[in-house]
């Protein structure tokens, strides 16, 4: 692997392939943490994707990791200098992120749900290497519904269970039902916490997950929160969830940050999130509002306005 042009004797943090013999890319000294990219930009949650991945390279920084990132993205965040101490911009094939881990032999490799092939071929050239899939990379269910549908969030670090709130589905102004594609935080769900705490705690891996709630209280299902809540309640709670997430993973999680969040009686301003689409950007009429077609979203506060 070579620095991409290559034509100065310059050294760059970015590295790609090529049919020639030589190599320039060393391993990287000390404990490292490699972050394979969610592939090129798409309609769907890709945006918050990417948002969710950035922050999980960041995080290992912190804790005296060099971060390797495996993209094939160039507009990814994953190629910024302030994320990733080394790029490999190369194809999301197993031989080319075997070829990386196998030069980088990295303690911890991040790599997005729906991805695991590329898990498999990092632990067959590095067994020692731990690999974590990001299950918040989903694309998120969508339930569309004549009742609202109330999201239970908590973190269980395999032992207790954080409360993070509920959230509440809205109406879509689209197609006048309630729908994950438009949601509010806090809601208000009757029914007692430890029922919810129950539910996660029953997971065989420690991570984020919400519960979904319809009619008469019964949960219908548990899931990995995914990216778009996971962006959502980070800024209504002012507390970086993909960076406990993170800390987790690495054994380095303390519950002391998450005490305020789970105290019960502890109140936040109302938030709104919707979801955005871009029919209207590309002319197009006759689409349906689902998941694998947003584009962005809208956070609206009490009293503060609007986020991008």
């Amino acid at each position: 692997m070579v620095p991409s042009a290559g034509e100065f004797d310059e050294h760059s943090h970015r590295f790609c392939a090529t049919f020639e013999t030589e190599n320039e890319s060393d391993a990287t000294a000390g404990p490292r943490a490699l972050i394979v990219g969610d592939g090129p930009r798409k309609l769907g949650n890709s945006t918050a994707n990417d948002y969710v991945l950035a922050m999980i390279a960041r995080e290992p920084k912190h804790h005296q990791y060099q971060v390797v990132s495996h993209s094939n993205n160039p507009n990814s965040l994953l190629m910024t200098q302030w994320l990733s101490d080394k790029v490999y911009l190369e194809p999301m094939t197993e031989e080319a992120v075997a070829s990386v881990a196998r030069l980088e032999r990295p303690d911890y490799a991040f790599v997005p749900a729906g991805k695991q092939e590329l898990g498999r071929a990092i632990e067959r050239v590095s067994p020692t290497t731990k690999v974590v899939v990001i299950e918040a990379t989903q694309i998120p269910k969508n339930v569309v519904s004549s009742i609202p549908t109330l999201e239970f969030n908590g973190l269980f670090d395999g032992q207790v269970v954080y409360q993070l709130g509920v959230i509440g589905e809205l109406k879509d102004q689209g197609v006048g039902k309630y729908q994950t594609l438009a949601k509010c935080y806090p809601a208000h769900l009757e029914l007692d916490p430890a029922t919810s705490e129950r539910a996660i705690s029953q997971q065989e891996t420690p991570s984020l997950y919400q519960v979904l709630y319809q009619a008469e209280g019964v949960h219908e299902d548990v899931l990995p929160l995914t990216a778009p809540d996971i962006a959502f309640m980070t800024k209504v709670l002012g507390m970086n969830l993909t960076a406990i997430w993170v800390r987790l993973m690495i054994g380095r999680f303390s519950g002391q940050a998450l005490v305020k969040a789970s105290h019960e009686g502890t109140t936040y301003h109302g938030a709104i999130y919707r979801a955005h689409f871009p029919y209207a950007d590309y002319h197009l009429t006759n689409q349906k509002s689902a998941p694998a077609t947003v584009i962005g979203a809208q956070i609206e506060r009490a009293n503060k306005g609007s986020e991008q």
